[in-house]
Parts: C-alpha cells; structure tokens; sequence
C-alpha cells in the first residue's frame, strides 16, 4: 500500500459523510420529540458522560438510582422514537 491509499483510506468519504449526517440529523430529531428532561438526562449520560449521582445533583433526583432509572426510561423512548424514524 502506498502513500496516497493510506492518506485516501484515514479520510472520510463523501458517502460515510451522508451517512453520518443522516445519523446526526435523525438522532436531533428523536431528541427533539423528547421532553426536556428525557433530553437532559440523555446529554448529561452520554454527550458529557456525567455519573449517575452527578446526575441526580443537576436535575434534583432524590438518588443515584433514581437519576439511573430515569436515565434507562429517557434511554427506551429515545430507541423507540430512533425506531420511528426508519
């Protein structure tokens, strides 16, 4: 393998870049269709990989395990609404 098929192969391909934008924009839109605390617990767990007792500080859960379980719920409704979008 030469130069010019590595440098071409660590690049992103105009079609891997539709495919992540069509990714993106219907993740925002699932996101969208979620109430704001759905969608905070959601960005707080996975976007700024905040733990559960961080959690339940920043959105006034009574536990770590409360902020979990919410998370898990926020979580299911956000697969079905990905689902939705198929």
């Amino acid at each position: 393998e030469d130069l010019d098929e590595r440098i071409a192969s660590s690049q992103t391909s105009p079609l891997e870049a539709a495919i992540r934008q069509e990714q993106l924009d219907r993740y925002d839109a699932a996101m969208a269709r979620l109430s704001e605390l759905e969608r905070d617990l959601i960005v707080a767990r996975l976007e700024l990989g905040l733990t559960y007792e961080e959690i339940a500080v920043a959105l006034k859960k009574p536990s770590w395990n409360a902020a979990r379980m919410a998370t898990a719920r926020a979580l299911v409704r956000l697969a079905e609404e990905l689902k939705r979008d198929r």
